[in-house]
């Protein structure tokens, strides 16, 4: 996570371009890491493909004191995990948090002793210890049947260190928060939050949400939005002295695979970074669902699948409304409009062809008649009634015929007039209608929204 705020950084103030004096010194605070689980498939981003980095926060407690310590707490987990999918185009970035208690058969992965371990159902986030990152990218790649490109991970420290070097994150609360093992004071309202504050905004579970790993995550994703908000403004890009804090302290947090661990292919993420805005990051959750021990989760296959198809596909999820020809979002889906047709074209079968046509592209078909004379094509609905309208708009959109106000056109169904003008090929449509289920269960947001904590 420290690694893409960086990187966002970096390339928003062109240093990227200016050579690599700066990136080789940033190069050698980054740790390289290779557990044998995990093989780059480039060895850093390539232009004009798709990028997937898996994020992972590790809960080590080792040089950490005041969360237990590696004799008391053995091992580490991921303690969050974040799938960031890049676009070929660079114009967008979607990051998917998965629950580190959701229940799945793990990868068999190599042990630092030697050993194999895994093969078992158990808790997501024990890959991590079980055989490092590369292990919990094994089982992402497993589990959503994607194929990662690189990972980042970063510790307790290194996010203290890039929280402080922003000079804080802007956070909301909707009322007062105590919990003494978090070490989380706060009251209700707006603030700024610093090194341990910050870190416990972000891992506290008592007292705040409902005290699960879910609502600690939409946590998690409402500071991170505002720390890239942070990132990116203008007052962090233009100060060089905080813009190098930011930049030392987050390669120093970073342990990365050893194909991202050099200085062309950091060059390279920050230049493909540079064009994603906060407003074209979209933060999700793979959709899930509790256990019967309500300790812990079950990823939705069925849900999940759209996720991973937009993240294969290299598509936007949600798919954005299509915009009509006023600029402003389509409402009426096809299989909500009812169409009455009325041949003026001065050719037999007119109308039936292009009724056949629109009921491929899932539009309702009403009457079909003759009209006496010719005429162009047009669309004719009734104004003092909204969903007319609405359905015009849609079918004006799609047929590139123009729409006539008009009492012609009665009941719920619109009027389509068609003439010999009539085009053969339409416009496909996605409306601004209800969330699908998963998306529903995910809970898609975007970074350049704020939200109050719960």
């Amino acid at each position: 996570m420290a690694g893409v705020l960086s990187c966002v950084v970096l390339a928003a103030t062109g240093a990227a371009a200016a050579g690599n004096y700066v990136l080789t010194d940033l190069t050698g605070n980054i740790k390289s890491g290779d557990d044998g689980n995990f093989v780059a498939k480039t060895e850093g981003p390539t232009p004009g493909e798709p990028i997937n980095i898996l994020l992972m926060g590790s809960d080590t407690r080792t040089g950490n004191k005041g969360y237990g310590s590696a004799t008391t707490i053995a091992g580490a987990r991921s303690d969050t995990t974040i799938l960031l999918h890049v676009s070929g185009d660079r114009s967008r970035a979607m990051a998917v948090s998965i629950p580190r208690d959701a229940k799945m058969l793990l990868p068999s992965c190599k042990a630092k002793d030697g050993t194999t371990k895994g093969g078992y159902v158990s808790r997501f986030n024990e890959a991590f210890d079980n055989g490092g990152p590369g292990c919990t990218v094994l089982a992402v790649e497993q589990m959503s049947g994607l194929s990662i490109d690189h990972y980042v991970v970063v510790d307790f420290s290194g996010f203290k260190e890039v929280v402080n070097a922003l000079d804080g994150v802007d956070i909301c609360l909707k009322k007062d928060v105590y919990d003494e093992d978090a070490k989380l004071n706060l009251k209700a309202g707006n603030h700024t939050v610093k090194g341990e504050q910050a870190l416990a905004f972000v891992r506290a579970r008592k007292n705040i949400g409902d005290g699960s790993d879910i609502s600690r995550i939409e946590r998690q994703q409402e500071f991170l939005s505002s720390a890239i908000r942070k990132a990116t403004s203008l007052g962090v890009i233009t100060n060089p002295a905080t813009l190098l804090a930011v930049l030392n302290a987050g390669t120093k947090s970073l342990t990365t695979d050893p194909g991202l661990a050099n200085v062309p292919a950091l060059k390279e993420l920050a230049v493909n970074l540079s064009g994603v805005q906060p407003s074209e990051i979209t933060f999700a959750t793979v959709p899930w669902q509790y256990n019967d021990d309500f300790a812990t989760v079950s990823i939705i296959p069925s849900q999940a699948q759209e996720l991973w198809s937009a993240i294969r596909t290299d598509t936007q999820w949600p798919p954005p409304p299509t915009n009509g020809t006023d600029g402003q979002p389509l409402t009426a889906a096809p299989a909500d409009i009812t169409i009455n047709f009325q041949n003026v074209s001065g050719v037999n079968g007119a109308a039936l062809s292009a009724s056949e046509k629109l009921s491929e592209e899932g539009y309702q078909i009403g009457t079909l008649k003759t009209g006496k004379v010719d005429g162009p094509s047009a669309i004719f609905y009734n104004p003092e009634i909204p969903a007319q309208v609405e359905a015009a708009r849609t079918l004006s959109y799609a047929t590139g015929v123009a729409m006539t106000g008009s009492s012609k056109s009665k009941g719920d169904a619109i009027v389509l007039q068609v003439g010999s003008d009539f085009p053969t090929t339409f416009e496909p449509v996605a409306v601004a209608a209800a969330p699908t289920a998963a998306a529903a269960t995910a809970k898609p947001r975007t970074a350049d929204k704020s939200i109050c904590a719960k």
